[in-house]
């Protein structure tokens, strides 16, 4: 297909949420829009969650980054009409320029949209569902290439420097491995700990039980 410009992405210190896709579709190339294939649940889904107020099309979607302090990038800018026609080294490729958007904004929560996209970014050959038992940690540094994590988040206080991450099934219609109840539920995980996470600085308050009620129980691991 033809070359497509970049979608435009909006980033700024201190975001609630960073959204991670893989890379724009044909569709959402085409109209310049993140996640702008009208099958695609990624809006219907913040909204069902309670993550932003009112149900908006992709098209009012730069108002999740002026209205609602989240925002969205992806993995790779090049515009395929498929993830499959990605290649591994080019997604493999362009994880430092990720970081460098990630390190750029300070998530509290960075949310990767697909299992397949945290598996590249963090190297791993398997992924559950779910808030990750790693957290991001930041650097104060220049140039950051590659991503840096800190184990174990229930030793963890607070979130100084670092973001919890969240990872769900990817929002495309194409993926039939999760239903679309089942996306919810991560969904609304997602804005319990957006909840927690903005309550502001101090000591990091999740309920592990609330949060496994939310979620699909024969899926996702949870902390014990």
């Amino acid at each position: 297909m033809a070359e497509l410009p970049p979608i435009p992405e909006s980033i700024r210190p201190d975001l609630d949420i960073l959204f991670v896709g893989i890379n724009p579709g044909a569709i959402s190339g085409q109209k310049q829009l993140h996640f702008g294939n009208p099958h695609n649940y990624f809006w219907k889904g913040l909204y069902e969650s309670s993550l932003i107020p009112e149900h908006i099309p992709p098209e009012q979607g730069n108002r999740l980054f002026s209205e609602w302090n989240m925002s969205i990038v992806n993995l790779v800018q090049r515009t395929t009409r498929s993830a499959n026609d990605l290649s591994l080294r080019e997604m493999r490729e362009s994880v430092p320029e990720l970081c460098r958007k990630i390190s750029a904004c300070v998530p509290r929560i960075i949310c990767f949209v697909g299992l397949g996209i945290y598996k590249i970014f963090a190297g791993l050959g398997k992924v559950e569902p779910g808030l990750q038992h790693e957290t991001y940690e930041y650097k104060d540094r220049d140039g950051l290439n590659d991503p840096e994590f800190k184990s174990n988040l229930k030793d963890e206080s607070s979130l100084a420097r670092r973001g919890l991450i969240f990872v769900m099934p990817s929002t495309s219609g194409r993926t039939s491995a999760y239903q679309n109840p089942e996306k919810l539920a991560y969904f609304k995980q997602l804005k319990y700990l957006r909840d927690c996470v903005a309550a502001g600085p101090g000591p990091l308050n999740i309920d592990h039980a609330v949060l496994a009620s939310l979620g699909p129980h024969t899926r996702s691991k949870y902390f014990s």
